[in-house]
């Protein structure tokens, strides 16, 4: 079976997973985009032109993904929904009740009211909903599980996550909904969700956590994508925003951009992650796992560079002495074919943008092999969920100055800072 796929969302992300859409179809057949949606039809041109140039497909130009739904032109079997995060679970239900299986961007939807309204259609439908998280995908993360998972460092007693750096008072990714709580932005919200995706794949599920929380920069400027992402720039310069700001206005931003967070998880291991994008002058990147044997370094995820291991007499394990601690180890089918044939390696060199890009298609794959019954997507909707609660529940503790439960972030039973958001949004949980 070949699915047949809608693009919806023509910008930067847009642009970023019709790359993988093309790097897909270098190795794999399963897929065919067959339509771009955006209400931007300049941007939906130019992504499926990249398309086009790169795959035998010519994708149909639409101005929505009810246009596509209802044209005659195409015929549809899934949606690629990667739009800004306030739309995520509006095309996710309108596409599941039309029929369809739904691949979305993270984090899953703009509020875990959003993401119980989309599983409940989910249910409903029995459409498969797969959400795009990035991090664990890259064979490097992979590795890092299966030396925890072999004991490699004994029992783990705790994880340090700090992605601590400035944004110079700009405005992430040049894009302004990223500044406004409302509209679930800030680097705390937008970027910790991959933080806490990847936390909770390698120690296993949060109970509670505890959290400081701040708005430090409401002063931001609206600086060009060269300056706040030099490395993606070059993907997001056709996109066009909807707002009417243009480069070097002022920004206003409310959404928190400083988090210290304490967190336990259900294994009974302790926790730290400190996000900031007003760290000026003063940068740390990095993420360790500390157990009873020792400590494993990961690394930065999508750069090919290897985990390590450090043992508690000083000694070092790393580069290719780390599989001999993982004999059966070996990359998945989908992800070994990408990765040229490789099943078993410790590091490997690729520029950023091929990595991100063969990233995207082993989500492609995930989701097609899904759809025609083959399992279940790996990032499903509740462990789509359990990372965005993770992340929500910073947001909830430091609103509340008080210690939250995981478990209450996911049902709703905690929601005060998110109910400010379900107004605006005018979501509503009957």
């Amino acid at each position: 079976m070949v699915l047949n796929m809608a693009l919806v969302g023509a910008g930067g992300m847009g642009m970023r997973h019709a790359t993988g859409y093309v790097e897909l179809r270098k190795y794999f057949d399963d897929v065919r985009m067959v339509a771009v949606c955006d209400p931007h039809l300049e941007s939906a041109e130019a992504v499926a032109g990249v398309i086009a140039e790169g795959t035998p497909e010519a994708p149909r130009v639409f101005g929505s993904l009810a246009d596509a739904v209802e044209s005659n032109d195409v015929t549809l079997d899934a949606v690629d929904i990667v739009t800004s995060t306030p739309a995520h679970h509006g095309l996710a239900i309108e596409a599941m009740e039309a029929g369809l299986d739904v691949m979305v961007e993270k984090p899953m939807g703009l509020t875990l009211t959003a993401c119980r309204l989309m599983q409940r259609v989910e249910a409903a439908t029995g459409r498969v909903l797969s959400i795009s998280e990035n991090f664990r995908r890259d064979p490097m993360n992979r590795l890092a599980r299966a030396l925890l998972d072999a004991g490699a460092i004994g029992q783990p007693y705790f994880a340090l996550d700090f992605s601590v750096g400035s944004a110079n008072r700009g405005v992430m990714h040049s894009t302004v909904w990223r500044a406004k709580k409302v509209q679930a932005g800030g680097v705390v919200l937008d970027a910790g969700v991959h933080n806490a995706d990847l936390l909770l794949y390698l120690m296993g599920p949060a109970v509670r956590v505890f959290a400081e929380t701040d708005v430090n920069d409401r002063e931001r400027v609206l600086r060009p994508m060269s300056d706040q992402a030099p490395g993606l720039a070059a993907m997001y310069t056709h996109r066009r925003e909807g707002g009417g700001e243009e480069v070097g206005d002022a920004v206003e931003q409310d959404a928190v951009d400083t988090a210290f967070t304490s967190i336990r998880f259900e294994s009974g291991a302790a926790g730290q992650m400190v996000i900031s994008d007003a760290a000026h002058g003063y940068g740390l990147g990095e993420s360790v796992v500390v157990g009873s044997e020792g400590t494993l370094y990961r690394p930065p995820s999508r750069r090919g560079i290897g985990p390590r291991i450090v043992r508690g007499d000083g000694s070092t394990v790393e580069g290719d002495d780390l599989l001999a601690l993982v004999p059966g180890w070996e990359l998945d089918d989908v992800t070994s074919a990408l990765w040229d044939g490789e099943r078993r390696m410790s590091s490997y060199e690729m520029d950023f943008r091929q990595i991100d890009a063969k990233i995207i298609a082993i989500e492609y794959m995930d989701l097609a092999r899904s759809s025609i019954g083959d399992g279940s997507p790996e990032v499903g909707s509740d462990v789509g969920m359990a990372a965005l609660a993770l992340a929500y529940g910073v947001m909830e503790s430091g609103e509340a100055h008080e210690a939250v439960l995981i478990e209450d972030v996911v049902s709703g039973k905690v929601r005060g800072f998110q109910d400010v958001i379900d107004r605006a949004a005018g979501i509503v949980e009957c």
